[in-house]
């Protein structure tokens, strides 16, 4: 006989009813629960995160042997090259020096036979040639594997300056540029034009701007152009004078040309013209003065005899 089984249930009841629809409103957000994970047990990310992190630091301690075993063989090849004799040096050429001596030049550079040129620092070299008042620039190249050049650029001296109305020996140097770069010592040339004042010429490596000793140097730049009638090699000396203003003074010639202060440019190019007639003429040894600021576009030219 088969079982008996009741279709009759029991009402759910007031809880159940409530617990019925707990569910039911519950139901759409059942999707979006996270459950966590059993007590013991990573999550795939956690795991994934850790791998990571083992392999950065792996390949961190890797790179770090690699670059040092390269660094290592890097300054052991780089020793190894320095102590050989392939790169040893035996020849120093210097080029572009008349005043300054080339065994100076070598010595100031720190050249020395027999020497690594890897071990040869250029910027260094340079700086040091360059210390030299009449060098106004140099350059040390590298010629593999045995050879140095050194090329530098001496200052080349315009006129000669009297600072402070010195005597003989306070004579300086002075450039196209305008720098006063070195004291002339004895037995050096004195074949150049000389700067003066009655004030005096400050201590300076330049000459200042708008003052009466740079308008004496803008009278020996014009005559450095080269004109045949009044070169810059013609002119002994240029004097800066409290009542006269620009006074110079020819090479061949005792008699004194008065400029002025202003206008020289103009002038200088007028006092060709007149030295040209004078010598044209054959009038120049008569000649006692000549004042180029006697009146305006007026010229006075003294002589001894009527």
């Amino acid at each position: 006989m088969a079982d008996y089984r009741s279709r009759y249930s029991p009402g759910p009841g007031k809880r159940g009813w409530l617990r019925r629809l707990a569910a039911i409103l519950a139901s759409p957000f059942a999707g979006r629960r996270r459950t966590a994970p059993p007590p013991g047990q990573a999550t795939v990310a956690q795991v994934q995160r850790e791998w990571f992190f083992r392999w950065i630091s792996r390949s961190m301690v890797l790179f770090l042997l690699l670059a040092s075993l390269a660094a290592g063989a890097a300054w052991t090849g780089w020793r190894m090259l320095v102590r050989s004799d392939i790169f040893r040096l035996t020849t120093v050429t210097v080029q572009g020096n008349r005043q300054v001596r080339t065994r100076a030049i070598i010595e100031a550079a720190g050249l020395e036979q027999g020497m690594s040129l890897l071990a040869l620092d250029t910027d260094r070299a340079c700086r040091r040639i360059s210390a030299n008042p009449w060098i106004r620039s140099a350059r040390v190249q590298r010629q593999w594997p045995s050879a140095v050049l050194v090329h530098v650029q001496e200052r080349r001296p315009l006129a000669m300056i009297r600072r402070s109305g010195g005597t003989e020996g306070d004579l300086w140097y002075i450039d196209r540029y305008g720098e006063i770069f070195a004291r002339v010592r004895p037995g050096q040339d004195k074949d150049f034009p000389v700067l003066s004042s009655d004030r005096g010429i400050p201590a300076g490596d330049r000459l200042a701007g708008a003052t009466a000793v740079q308008e004496a140097f803008g009278l020996l730049l014009l005559a450095a152009r080269g004109n045949p009638i009044v070169p810059v090699q013609a002119i002994s000396e240029i004097h800066v004078s409290r009542e006269r203003g620009l006074v110079l003074y020819l090479v061949d010639r005792p008699f004194p040309i008065y400029f002025g202060r202003e206008g020289i440019r103009k002038k200088y190019y007028r006092l060709v013209r007149i030295l040209s007639r004078l010598y044209r003429r054959d009038r120049i040894d008569d000649v006692r003065e000549i004042d180029m600021d006697y009146m305006e576009n007026r010229v006075l030219v003294a002589r001894f005899a009527p």
